[in-house]
């Protein structure tokens, strides 16, 4: 498939332990990226095929970038003189070209570091358990265990440095068991296809 050889590039191989997760839900299920990429940074993926309209971008743009530290857009080159400013200046851009029987990735525009991530949106992708887990591992223990996991996202960010839940996030997200994310180093050995 077009995307393997995008995926496989050697800034997220060099990670063994880089989750691949498809239809991640976000935003307390306000969007869902095409493909989530979490290693040591978050990379959100989304996909508009020559069939696909771009009605839903605006909204998408809004949930990714309190999400993911690099955002990249895969776009059908007729979409390319549609998207105007919808897409943010650090979004990175790419368009399928088709030649014949062929399609390749175009880059029009490299991914730079995302300054409007929300560390309590990031907060509302690890479930209960796991935000329990930040609190207590922080010292906060009182009450908290009667608490919704939106309020749970509150209690963390007001108390516990941003850098340190960012990271307790994809930590958590990478080490989940029997979930829907697949290690990357299984897509270059073969044992899995996108």
């Amino acid at each position: 498939m077009l995307l393997e050889k995008f995926l496989t590039i050697k800034d997220f191989v060099s990670d063994p332990a880089t989750k691949l997760i498809y239809e991640m839900d976000i935003c307390i299920g306000s969007a869902r990226v095409d493909i989530a990429v979490v290693n040591g940074k978050m990379y959100g993926f989304e996909i508009k095929s020559e069939r696909d309209t771009l009605e839903r971008l605006p909204s998408q743009v809004e949930a990714y970038n309190k999400i993911f530290d690099f955002i990249i857009l895969i776009i059908a080159e007729d979409h390319l003189s549609k998207i105007g400013t919808m897409v943010p200046d650090f979004w990175g851009l790419y368009s399928v070209k088709k030649n014949k029987e062929k399609a390749y990735l175009v880059r029009k525009r490299q991914a730079k570091k995302n300054p409007n991530v929300d560390v309590f949106f990031l907060s509302q992708l690890l479930w209960k358990e796991e935000l329990l887990n930040l609190l207590y591992n922080n010292g906060i223990t009182k009450g908290v265990k009667s608490k919704s996991r939106y309020q749970l996202g509150i209690i963390a960010v007001e108390n516990i440095e941003r850098e340190y839940i960012a990271d307790y996030v994809k930590s958590t997200l990478k080490s989940r068991k029997g979930w829907k994310a697949v290690e990357l180093q299984q897509l270059c050995d073969g044992s899995h296809l996108l």
